[in-house]
């Protein structure tokens, strides 16, 4: 199987553009990244040595590898987060977003969630496979 970090960026957020997604696609593989900085020092994170591997796969030569960008809603997001391995969600403090009239609001939002799935945890796959590509 090859790696494979999928992004699930919400489908029922306000004013969720394709410049703020890149952004918050962005925000979601750093989140990705931290975990792993922080799994690479704790030799006791399930199937370890198996992920690293995995991982140095996806990222190759390079610090990214293999991404597909999903669409699902926050509840969906946060399902798939609480029951995958290695997944997590993407938090904007600052959100922008306008309302109908125009108004402009800044709220905490979940913008997205991140799943990475490999061989050692490729029963994760499940999770994501049915949804749809986000447009």
């Amino acid at each position: 199987m090859e790696p494979t970090l999928y992004i699930i960026m919400r489908s029922d957020l306000p004013d969720l553009n394709p410049g703020k997604g890149m952004a918050q696609a962005a925000h979601a593989q750093a989140d990705f990244d931290a975990r792993i900085a922080k799994i690479a020092k704790d030799i006791d994170f399930p199937g370890h040595s198996e992920l690293m591997i995995d991982y140095s796969d996806w990222s190759e030569d390079r610090s990214f590898g293999r991404t597909i960008v999903l669409s699902a809603t926050k509840e969906k997001i946060r399902e798939i987060v609480v029951e995958g391995t290695l997944a997590g969600t993407t938090i904007d403090p600052t959100y922008p977003w306008r309302n109908y009239y125009g108004e402009m609001f800044v709220t905490e939002e979940v913008t997205c969630g991140w799943i990475f799935v490999c061989d050692v945890f490729e029963s994760d796959l499940d999770r994501v496979k049915d949804l749809p590509l986000h447009k």
